[in-house]
């Protein structure tokens, strides 16, 4: 029996956002869950997540007016990506993937070939005891693939010790859930820190996880507050997520998703904003591009 919280599947979408989405949009953090049967959970896993399918989540973009996609490895699988490769591998033209590697192992042509998978930058989760040497080498990697470094941390205050190491590197870094602020501490360090690293040319962040900032549950008045400083500060270096089918919200309730994106209006402050950050950024950092009708 496994002895990890069982977590709910997502809301349907339900009525489309109330704002007119632009074409063109991009979802920067999402996941997907096979059958276990199919991708085995690892077993250091800390929830148990519901199936949901590639053409559940696809749907979900359709319904939400959003055209692409972009999966991020769930801690659940380890450094086993076959769920979030496969996903790419049945929807090249609509999706781009962070996977989770050890990239200081392993032939490094096997990560390149990545790329033409849709692969485009691997995620850590940060904790205060990841060393410093550690970091610096993955980068090195990072650098030669041609990918990012996607970046989790549990607190804002963590971004103290780290901050000073993301900003030394030379590669893209993308920071989820806007740095991890706590809405009850608006004018923590960590947070202020983060409005400087966001300036700097290789570091952008994620509008994203608002049930991590503000835990009090919908309608997550607490995050507009870090958004529009972000905003505010850099509104060329930020991208949306809307974390599908939200394994982070633990045992809070589930939201739904066009309330979400209801949200990031809220959060950038105007539609022209929002495009920015729904469309341009994502577009532009992930890479896009069409050549003869398909995305590469």
């Amino acid at each position: 029996m496994d002895d990890v919280p069982a977590l709910a599947p997502a809301q349907p979408p339900g009525a489309p956002p109330s704002w007119p989405v632009p074409p063109g949009g991009w979802d920067a953090h999402a996941h997907v869950f096979g059958p276990p049967d199919d991708y085995p959970l690892a077993p250091s896993r800390r929830y148990l997540p519901p199936t949901q399918t590639l053409e559940q989540y696809l749907a979900t973009l359709d319904r939400l007016g959003i055209t692409h996609g972009v999966l991020v490895q769930p801690s659940v699988y380890g450094l086993d990506n076959s769920c979030l490769l496969d996903a790419l591998d049945r929807a090249p033209d609509r999706l781009r993937g962070v996977i989770a590697a050890d990239l200081t192992r392993g032939p490094a042509d096997e990560l390149a070939a990545l790329t033409a998978r849709g692969v485009r930058g691997v995620r850590v989760a940060w904790t205060p005891a990841l060393a410093r040497s550690g970091l610096a080498e993955q980068a090195a990697v990072l650098a030669d693939l041609g990918w990012h470094l996607d970046i989790r941390v549990e607190e804002a205050d963590h971004l103290l010790t780290l901050g000073p190491q993301l900003a030394e590197l030379t590669i893209p870094v993308m920071v989820e859930s806007m740095g991890s602020p706590a809405a009850d501490d608006p004018d923590a360090a960590g947070f202020r820190l983060m409005l400087e690293l966001i300036t700097e040319p290789h570091i952008h962040a994620k509008l994203s996880h608002p049930y991590q900032i503000d835990r009090t549950g919908p309608p997550y008045r607490g995050t507009v507050r870090f958004a529009r400083a972000l905003v505010e500060a850099a509104p060329g270096k930020l991208v949306w997520g809307s974390d599908w089918p939200h394994p982070l919200i633990g045992g809070g309730v589930v939201p739904r998703d066009n309330a979400l994106l209801d949200l990031l209006l809220e959060w950038a402050g105007d539609p022209t904003l929002a495009r920015q950050v729904l469309c341009d950024n994502p577009a532009r950092f992930y890479g896009y591009q069409v050549e003869g009708g398909a995305v590469v």
